[in-house]
Order: structure tokens, then sequence, then C-alpha cells
């Protein structure tokens, strides 16, 4: 009876049900999330403070691909297309757009290859010239990625949805990005007054000679450098003790990768051919069986083609600007013609544009 009573009793006193409950984001969290969208914002989004060397020509020849319109020639690689390839020419002899996106050997090809994947549209086609050293995990060093960020935030968009880094990786260059982001938070803070008044430099001012050579204003159009061809080549710039890096083989991750990316571009009613850097003849004849075998393994094992020999893209030492992979006037004059001459017939196998 006592027990049917208290029964009776809790019943009276629950509350009648309103509906199910809609659990509640803490406040705190909220704001937490905030912040750090802030903060990802932030290095996003503000100018750069660090010491950005090359990477900041990357906002530009973007500009440039976003708007060269279809169909097109896109050359991806590192800086032997940055200082080695004169793509106005290019556009003439084929009377189509062309966009030089190579930059530096740092970057992985399947960074490479996000960087330009949205831009591709039926007629395209891809023109990848790599370092040698990136045919083959074994040379890449991820981590580096992380300066890109310095240059040109944007860029984690692309180096996350790559496989050239681990997972673990991608967390550690995220960690780079908010503290670019907090960096930027405390120099706008700092320097409230000169934003306001659009005096702030932002920059830590440390300078970099590279920064004089290495801007868009030293670029064409088409995104090649421009700033080195009336300059005399250095006889003592090419360090001849120093080989270039070059694998053994062109490994089986390097060929699904750039295979993968190839059903991409057909997929898109686009192509993809490569064609190798170039090299002085002397860094080719020290290294020249193992050049010979990843273009071998290149023509052999992937599903492009592989539009030349490595001896065909050779040049003398006196052609060769400083580094390894980059030209001088002459030579990149030379390979240009070389390049026209071998794209030809694919070009022609899609037909001119009107």
């Amino acid at each position: 009876m006592n027990g049917s009573r208290r029964q009776a009793d809790q019943s009276a006193s629950a509350p009648e049900p309103r509906g199910r409950a809609v659990p509640k984001t803490p406040v705190a969290l909220v704001l937490y999330a905030f912040a750090w969208a802030v903060v990802f914002w932030a290095a996003i989004a503000l100018p750069s403070l660090e010491d950005i060397c090359c990477f900041g020509v990357l906002g530009y020849k973007h500009h440039v691909l976003e708007y060269a319109g279809s169909p097109k020639i896109i050359l991806t690689g590192g800086s032997n297309l940055l200082f080695g390839i004169d793509g106005e020419k290019i556009e003439k002899a084929f009377n189509r757009k062309v966009v030089d996106m190579g930059l530096c050997i740092m970057f992985p090809l399947s960074y490479l290859f996000e960087e330009i994947r949205d831009s591709i549209k039926p007629g395209d086609i891809v023109v990848l010239s790599p370092e040698y050293s990136s045919l083959s995990k074994e040379f890449e060093r991820p981590m580096v990625m992380a300066d890109i960020l310095d240059g040109y935030p944007r860029a984690i968009e692309w180096i996350l949805k790559c496989n050239g880094c681990t997972w673990e990786e991608k967390g550690k260059i995220l960690i780079h990005l908010r503290t670019l982001g907090l960096q930027k938070l405390q120099y706008c803070i700092s320097h409230a007054r000169q934003i306001v008044q659009h005096r702030a430099t932002w920059s830590y001012n440390k300078p970099n000679p590279g920064l004089d050579v290495l801007n868009a204003h030293n670029l064409n159009r088409c995104g090649d450098l421009v700033w080195h061809l009336n300059r005399p080549v250095d006889p003592n710039g090419i360090e001849k003790k120093v080989l270039i890096h070059v694998p053994k083989h062109m490994d089986d991750y390097t060929v699904t990768e750039i295979d993968k990316f190839a059903d991409y571009c057909r997929s898109h009613g686009a192509s993809l051919v490569m064609v190798p850097p170039p090299v002085p003849y002397s860094m080719y004849l020290k290294s020249k069986k193992n050049i010979d075998t990843v273009i071998s393994d290149g023509k052999s094992k992937l599903s492009i083609p592989v539009l030349a020999s490595a001896e065909r893209y050779t040049f003398p030492d006196g052609q060769i600007y400083g580094g390894h992979y980059h030209l001088d006037k002459i030579g990149r004059e030379i390979r240009t013609e070389r390049v026209i001459a071998d794209l030809k017939p694919i070009v022609s196998a899609q037909g001119n544009p009107q």
C-alpha cells in the first residue's frame, strides 16, 4: 500500500513530457571552435609575414591558370620549367594558352597534380616535366611542403588532399598553419594603428635577396621567369662535384600516382604527357645509367606517352644558368623548340582550336 502511494506521489511530482529534449552545445565549445576558425582564417587570408622566398609567386601562377580558358597547355614540374621554357613561344606555335606552373623541386608529384586538378578542362594538354628525383618516393621530403604555406597559405587545400605525406605529417603541417595564423593575429594587434592607416608593412623585415628575383614582376604572362635571360652565365655556377639525384628505377608508387592522374585527365577530356627535364650534359654522363633506366621505365610502365629520350634534353654546361636544371636564354630557346616539336603530334591528334 505504501509502495503504491510512493509511486503515485512520484508520478504526480514528475513533470509532464514536452517532446524530445534538444541537446545544447556548450557556449565554451562554440567560442573555442570560433577562435580557432579565426586563427586559420587569419593564416590563409592575411598577408604573409615570413621570408616567403619563391612561394609568393604561386598566387600569380594560379591567377594565370584560373583565367587561361581552354583548350590550354599546362606545364607542371619543378624549377626546370620556371627557368627553362618559353610559354609564349609555345602559345604562338599552337594557338592556345600556355600556363607554366613549374616552381620548385620540393613539390612532390601528388601535390602538383592536386594543384591543377580542378582547372583541367576538355581539350587541355598537361605536360609533366619533373626533375629526376621526383620520379621516386625515396627522395620526397613531405614536411618541406609546410614552407609553401608561408608564401601561399591556400596551398593547404592541395597538401591535405595529396598522397605526398602521411596523416601525421599533414597534422604537423596544420599545426604550422595554426602558428602562422597566431603570428598574423599578434601582428594585427601590435600594428592596429598602422593597419587602419594603411601603413602596415606586413613583414618581419627579414630581407631575402631571392624576393627581388622570384616575384610576379619577373614572370611573363605564362608564368615563366624572364629575369635571368639577359644575364651572363657564371662559369662556376654549376657545382660539378654535386650530382643530381636520380633513382635507380621509377618506383611503383610514382607509376601509380602518374597513371591515376592520367585517368583523371582522360575522364575530363584532357591528355597527360611527359617530357624529360633539361640537365647539363656532364651531369647526364655521370648519371646516364640511372637516367636512361628511369626514362625507359616511364615508357614501358606508364599509361601516358613519354615524348623523348633523356639525351634529347641535355645541354652544354655553358647553357645552364646556376642550378643543374636551369637554362640560360640560348638553352631555353633550344629546349622550347624541342618541346614544340615533340608536342606537335599530340596537338594534331586533338585538333587546333579555332
